[in-house]
């Protein structure tokens, strides 16, 4: 017999809002957030700002990070100051 808390704490995707995130694989996580991400990515373009984030593929140390705006992205080195410097238009 199946009570109401099961059927609330189905792990379907579409009841992945009522699993807890420590529950959810990766991939269930990931499908859980992209709307907020998508959101942040379009509320930040909308102001002309930008999405800070590291990418190991195009980041040669962790003092390097990625500035993707709505039209390009760019590599920016972080001196010991905290000071941004640009590196380059990837």
């Amino acid at each position: 017999m199946r009570t109401q808390l099961h059927t609330m704490s189905s792990t379907t995707t579409s009841h992945l809002r009522s699993v807890s995130i420590f529950d959810l694989s990766q991939d269930e996580l990931q499908e859980r957030l992209r709307p907020t991400a998508e959101k942040i990515k379009q509320e930040a373009f909308a102001k002309n700002s930008y999405l800070p984030y590291y990418d190991p593929l195009v980041c040669p140390t962790t003092a390097h990070s990625v500035h993707e705006y709505r039209d390009r992205k760019e590599l920016i080195w972080v001196d010991n100051t905290g000071k941004e410097h640009f590196v380059k238009t990837l």
